[in-house]
């Protein structure tokens, strides 16, 4: 097994593994018995089920009933460096959304999700229950068994903390086991259309991956867990988020009373970067590299001025790190933002201008954000290092389950 890391932040230590952490066996090359991604399916290319907000509607929205919004679109590109959002599409429902990605999942895996020994999903909301009701309205659907899907509300870490419970899972059950894990966001349903902070970056998607032993992806350390942020951390004492049942806008611009999330800015955005350096440095940590092995991260996408900053800082510290920037086309998808990354690798890598991915590079998954269960004092944080096609059982990214649009 590899060893725990301990990294923190300039004024206090974190232990990064946590209460919940655990770390999946060291890479030493391809194992069969080793849990690792097989397949790996979103639902991006089904433009039937999201409308796209452009800039000039998000400058609309953020001005709706009085509020102090964007000055104008240059300054929502500046802010956001997104060009479009997603929506779901007029009669289009979360269950919709849901059900889709477990058939093209189905399709791109060439399996059943009944086979599965289990199926988690993050969905995250503001209601604590739309997780719940949204797997037992999936289950319908599909006429899988119930509570064969074991609902998360988990916001911006939600994939990594299910490939930590993924992993645990696979880790506890003999061999041929497997796991799906599925994140399916809807923000707009839990967010003022009208508050700046939100409106220009929240966007919705859905993505899931399969999890079995001797999976081409081996995850060879993960840790997810959520953190309190002390006084010291905290340039301010109000709470770093918090919910308000109010009336708001909808994002179709139209009023409406709902329980939405509200930021408190300066201090998430501090230790949001904080938290996901500090995640880095124990990914770093976590692993020898031979020479000519690239380290890619794929980050969160909370918005272009957080991933400014988190990058000009990282390449100050690890100059020969490359990192993705996938905000333009897809947005903050809270807990999909990651594993859409993933998804649309090579995409994404294209976009970059880096070099299309090698036989024994190293992925590293990082992201920190909202802690849906204690939002006013916490943040979660995490991250996951894969071995692209290790070296004993070479797979090409072609060969890999991953479709494209």
């Amino acid at each position: 097994m590899s060893r725990m890391t301990t990294v923190g932040f300039p004024s206090h230590q974190m232990n990064l593994v946590g209460s919940k952490g655990v770390a999946v066996g060291h890479f030493a090359g391809y194992e069969s018995a080793t849990p690792g991604i097989s397949a790996v399916a979103d639902v991006y290319d089904q433009d039937d089920l999201f409308d796209l907000l452009d800039n000039e509607e998000v400058l609309r929205l953020s001005h709706l009933g009085g509020a102090n919004g964007f000055p104008g679109l240059p300054s929502i590109r500046k802010s956001t460096g997104i060009k479009h959002r997603r929506i779901l599409r007029k009669g289009v429902t979360e269950v919709t959304l849901g059900v889709r990605l477990c058939e093209r999942l189905e399709a791109t895996a060439g399996i059943d999700l009944r086979d599965c020994d289990a199926i988690l999903i993050c969905h995250s909301h503001t209601d604590d229950d739309a997780c719940r009701q949204l797997a037992r309205a999936i289950e319908q659907e599909l006429a899988l068994p119930t509570d064969l899907i074991t609902p998360f509300n988990h916001g911006c870490t939600g994939f990594l903390k299910l490939l930590q419970d993924a992993s645990s899972e696979i880790d506890a059950r003999p061999a041929g086991s497997r796991v799906a894990v599925l994140s399916i966001e809807t923000p707009e349903f839990w967010h003022d259309a009208a508050d700046r902070l939100f409106c220009g970056l929240v966007s919705a998607g859905a993505i899931g991956a399969i999890l079995e032993h001797g999976g081409q992806m081996p995850l060879d350390r993960i840790a997810a867990d959520d953190f309190t942020i002390p006084a010291e951390q905290r340039p301010n004492p109000d709470p770093l988020f918090r919910k308000e049942d109010t009336d708001v806008f909808c994002f179709r611009g139209e009023p409406c009373r709902r329980t939405v999330m509200r930021m408190n800015p300066e201090p998430v955005f501090i230790n949001a970067i904080e938290l996901m350096l500090s995640n880095l440095r124990a990914a770093l940590d976590s692993f020898d590299r031979n020479e000519g092995e690239r380290v890619i991260v794929l980050p969160h996408q909370p918005s272009a001025k957080l991933l400014k900053a988190l990058v000009a800082t990282g390449y100050q510290e690890f100059p020969d790190v490359e990192f993705l920037n996938n905000l333009a086309g897809y947005g903050n998808v809270i807990s999909a933002s990651v594993p859409t990354i993933l998804s649309r690798l090579d995409e994404v890598l294209a976009q970059n201008k880096c070099a299309p991915i090698r036989e024994g590079d190293h992925l590293i998954l990082v992201a920190a954000g909202i802690c849906m269960h204690d939002i006013a004092d916490k943040m979660a944080a995490g991250f996951a290092h894969i071995r692209w096609a290790p070296i004993a059982s070479p797979v090409s990214a072609e060969q890999l389950a991953v479709p494209q649009a």
